[in-house]
């Protein structure tokens, strides 16, 4: 007999090497798609209580406190599932058919590694599925691997916009809103993927939008704009050359100038003219240096990751594999360095009550606040730099 039962999204004891997006955000926030992971749960799992938890606790508090909506957790059968691994609605609903029909536990693997495991009986907290989680072994009596992506590096993410979008288009009846403003004079692409337009977005004239492609809600495409396989999230303002990259959410690049194979979090704004490479000279693999030391992307194209409120100069231009923390100026009359720290200003350090003054004044441009959690947070994000 088939039961209710609880999804229960859990980050992975790497996270942090989802630099720099794992600054200021969970896993399950990666948006690869019109949805983020979290949120193509939720509208999957539409009749399971889905919730979250992790060791890393005031990031847990900001992303409930930007999205208040989330349930709580309640005493239920639960499939706990690895936060960062991306998995086909199809998939999806065969785990929840699974173990709402089993009295047994389960363990889910996906590429060779453990993702999460279903514990038929409840249990009086998230940490104790954590726990039983980290110790799935063979003595499970039940074992299912499953297709998907394990999202370990940001880059990662960039491969699979094509198949976030696909799976997205599925979910919904209609792949253009009712609400969204399209010109006449623009052009929407579908010969190599689904194009999306969410809700109250507006494409402008002559711009051109090829699948597969997402415009999210509240999102703003410029004229003349190019926009080609890649993710636009919610309260964007784009224009320009736009190829194989994703916004994150609430970010602007509005004027001329190329983006490729990049992933930009949110509220960054990217000055008029600037540019990144994505591809170097030699046509071999881009190396990215990380917090913790240089890395073999073992991709031929990987362009600029950028992390949340930071911003460039107008004209500026990124070098190949550029990796910019939260809360950066980019201000340079050459080439910028390949590795930007968060908070800086030119050579010296970004003070962190304006950083977080400018993020209070450019969010309520938006009607959105910056919460007590989440400015926690961007603090003490600052004094890791420190």
């Amino acid at each position: 007999m088939s039961r209710r039962v609880q999804i229960l999204l859990i980050e992975h004891d790497g996270v942090d090497h989802l630099y720099p997006f794992s600054e200021l955000h969970c896993s399950w926030e990666l948006r690869v798609g019109r949805y983020s992971i979290v949120e193509r749960w939720q509208a999957v799992a539409h009749d399971c209580n889905v919730t979250v938890t992790s060791d890393r606790g005031n990031h847990v508090r900001s992303f409930l406190e930007r999205e208040p909506s989330t349930r709580p957790f309640e005493t239920l059968p639960t499939l706990a599932i690895a936060g960062h691994v991306l998995l086909a609605p199809s998939v999806m609903r065969q785990l929840i058919d699974l173990c709402s029909a089993s009295d047994v536990p389960i363990a889910v693997y996906c590429g060779g590694s453990t993702i999460g495991s279903f514990m038929p009986a409840p249990v009086a907290t998230p940490g104790e599925l954590a726990t039983a989680l980290d110790n799935v072994d063979s003595a499970y009596p039940e074992h299912v691997t499953v297709q998907g992506h394990r999202i370990e590096r940001l880059w990662q993410a960039i491969d699979h916009i094509a198949d976030g979008i696909q799976w997205d288009a599925s979910l919904t009846q209609t792949l253009v809103d009712s609400s969204a403003r399209i010109h006449p004079s623009a052009v929407i692409d579908e010969t190599h993927g689904p194009v999306m337009i969410c809700e109250d977005a507006i494409i402008q004239p002559l711009a051109v939008i090829s699948g597969p492609a997402v415009i999210g809600p509240s999102s703003t495409v410029r004229p003349h704009a190019d926009i080609k396989h890649s993710v636009i999230g919610p309260g964007c303002k784009v224009g320009g050359e736009i190829e194989e990259s994703i916004l994150q959410g609430w970010s602007n690049k509005q004027h001329l100038g190329f983006l490729g194979h990049s992933y930009i979090c949110e509220w960054v704004n990217l000055g008029a003219g600037t540019t990144n490479s994505d591809l170097k000279n030699t046509y071999g693999h881009v190396h990215v240096t990380m917090p913790w030391g240089r890395e073999d992307t073992q991709r031929m194209f990987v362009g600029l990751l950028m992390g949340d409120h930071s911003k460039s100069a107008i004209g500026t231009q990124f070098l190949t594999g550029t990796v910019c923390g939260v809360s950066s100026n980019v201000v340079s009359t050459g080439f910028p360095p390949q590795s930007i720290p968060s908070f800086r200003w030119l050579d010296t350090s970004y003070d962190v009550d304006k950083a977080v003054s400018v993020a209070k004044t450019v969010m309520q441009r938006r009607s959105k606040v910056l919460g007590e959690s989440t400015e926690h947070l961007l603090r003490e994000c600052a004094q890791g730099e420190a």
